[in-house]
């Protein structure tokens, strides 16, 4: 696949796509994987003690972990899932070296990576087919790299006719007799934690399934500074991000490795692991038409799917100046100043930690001023790494915010219109406000926008249309390259006044100020918007209308921004 980003789309981006034409499935949960939805009140459970968190319930398996250094294992299992590579990856260093302890009891022992499919989890969690795509590109140049090293990654596909996710009991069992299936004998497997809901009842259900064959073991790995570790004087969990975000540095100065800021574990990817390139049955899949054939008709312009590639990108960022001019052009719409990290980052192509640590040294060895508003282009690149921890954190401590329930339990009677054919106006790209067509119609075409177009989008739908986040949330979760549900449902939280650390509910983005401030020229409204291209007027490039006219096959605006912006303040006034 091309690396191209920069696309000039066709005269008319929507009637390219294969879009669905029933919405139905960004409303409400799929009924077939959730029939019985978690409610505020179950979900307060979490808080008040009544149900034990999952992530405790993890780090209680996690501590229990022992070095099996008596075990007797014939093979060492690392399952990959979303950290396909090879260089400071947590669960796949001690992968290797528990490897080399079994080597002592059997040197017939051998590593074998894995990699799992269950598509019902594809369709419960409206998993992006941009995502898909190049998941699946990754994972087989994962398996180039391993195959370097003469070991083996193996993929199965987890089938059924009922619709059961990866945290289903049969699931385990299954996952258990794969691993098996790869072993002479005894199994080691580890993998790296993944921190929503689903995934982490998932590992706990296999941790279930341990025995004297069959041995589970989770790393802590996505996170910079693991979740749980940064807390406030009361030990809990930090709802705001700048006290958290200040401890995070304070926590990762004190506990610095070396030269580095954060400590990285490597295995040495020169050296062969296995004496041989073991063949075990692989399944060779294909993603199914229904999971890409709502995409671009035309060939999927994606970024090469590679860790040298990963490795690449943030060298050039750096290199070409980008991070340096961050502060300045990361929110100018028309530049493409952002890392485009995000993807290889979510997938696990490359770590925050690695991330972290580049940023660092080239900034003198500097994460943050000490007024924080004074910090240079680094330093805030920096910070928006440590967003992606803060919501990881918050996911962990608050596990009904990856079961679409809102954090500010206060907001769940807000009064949504939820106007089905103003939502899809907006989906496509059709709304008459120029700046945010421009963005959605981007998102549709590219499967990536950057997090000012993110904002502006999701402040009109959820404020200006009055239509619940989570619509536009699982919108964005389908049609997003680098999608990320801690990221994505605190990046929404925040934007419609729902979330942890939101932002008031009486701002509401001026659709004009945000022309006016990030695409002065209407520069990359031209660009995703071809009816507007020639256009001068700048009244009509910002606010879709000039004298109550707008420009020859243009559609007028379907709200007045004016008049939503009360409707709304009213809405949230009721509720709040």
């Amino acid at each position: 696949m091309s690396i191209k980003r920069s696309i000039s789309p066709p005269p008319a981006v929507t009637k390219k796509l294969k879009l669905a034409e029933s919405f139905e499935e960004y409303y409400n949960l799929d009924p077939k994987y959730y029939p019985k939805p978690i409610t505020w009140q179950q979900a307060n459970a979490f808080n008040n003690g009544k149900r034990p968190k999952p992530i405790n319930l993890l780090n209680d398996q996690i501590k229990n972990q022992e070095s099996l250094k008596k075990a007797n294992i014939s093979t060492v299992v690392h399952w990959f899932r979303t950290d396909l590579r090879l260089e400071d990856n947590t669960a796949l260093f001690h992968a290797v070296q528990q490897l080399k302890v079994a080597q002592k009891n059997n040197t017939n022992a051998q590593l074998v990576a894995l990699y799992t499919i269950n598509e019902h989890d594809f369709r419960a969690h409206l998993d992006s087919g941009w995502k898909l795509t190049f998941a699946f590109n990754a994972v087989e140049n994962l398996r180039k790299a391993l195959s370097k090293m003469n070991v083996a990654l193996v993929v199965r596909l987890f089938e059924s006719k009922k619709p059961l996710l990866s945290r289903s009991n049969e699931y385990a069992d299954w996952f258990k007799s794969q691993c098996l299936s790869l072993a002479n004998g005894s199994a080691l497997v580890t993998a790296n934690a993944q921190y929503e809901t689903d995934e982490l009842y998932r590992d706990l259900e296999i941790y279930k399934k341990q025995d004297d064959k069959f041995h589970f073991q989770v790393y802590h790995d996505q996170c910079t500074v693991e979740p749980g570790v940064l807390t406030t004087g009361k030990g809990s969990q930090y709802t705001v991000f700048t006290p958290w975000y200040k401890k995070w540095v304070e926590h990762l100065k004190a506990h610095k490795d070396g030269k580095d800021i954060v400590k990285m574990l490597n295995i040495d990817i020169e050296k062969t692991v296995n004496q041989k390139l073991e063949q075990f049955e692989s399944c060779d899949y294909t993603l199914p038409d229904e999971f890409v054939s709502y995409l671009p008709t035309t060939e999927l312009q994606l970024p090469e799917a590679s860790e040298q590639q990963a490795h690449k990108v943030l060298d050039d960022f750096f290199k070409k100046g980008k991070a340096f001019d961050y502060n300045n052009k990361k929110d100018v719409l028309a530049l493409d100043n952002t890392s485009h990290l995000s993807c290889y980052i979510t997938s696990g192509l490359i770590s925050t930690r690695m991330v972290v640590n580049r940023g660092f040294h080239e900034n003198g060895d500097s994460l943050m001023r000490k007024d924080i508003k004074q910090n240079n282009s680094v330093e805030n690149f920096a910070k928006e790494v440590a967003w992606r921890d803060f919501y990881k954190h918050v996911m962990c401590n608050w596990p009904y915010t990856s079961m679409e329930i809102a954090f500010k339990f206060d907001t769940v009677d807000i009064k949504w219109e939820n106007d089905v054919e103003k939502f899809r106006k907006w989906c496509l790209g059709e709304t008459g406000l120029p700046i945010v067509d421009a963005v959605m119609r981007k998102l549709l075409f590219c499967g990536y926008i950057s997090n000012r177009c993110r904002m502006i989008v999701a402040s009109f739908l959820s404020k200006n249309l009055l239509v619940d986040w989570r619509w536009g949330e699982r919108w964005f979760r389908k049609h997003l390259m680098d999608a990320d549900l801690a990221s994505n449902s605190g990046g929404w939280g925040f934007c419609s006044s729902t979330g942890v650390d939101a932002q008031p509910y009486f701002r509401i983005f001026n659709m004009k100020l945000q022309c006016e401030k990030y695409d002065p020229k209407g520069a990359f409204v031209k660009e995703w918007v071809p009816e507007l291209k020639g256009v001068q007027d700048l009244k009509i490039l910002r606010e879709g209308t000039s004298n109550d006219r707008t420009a020859d096959g243009y559609a007028m605006p379907i709200v007045d921004l004016k008049e939503s912006r009360e409707k709304a303040l009213e809405a949230f006034r009721e509720a709040m």
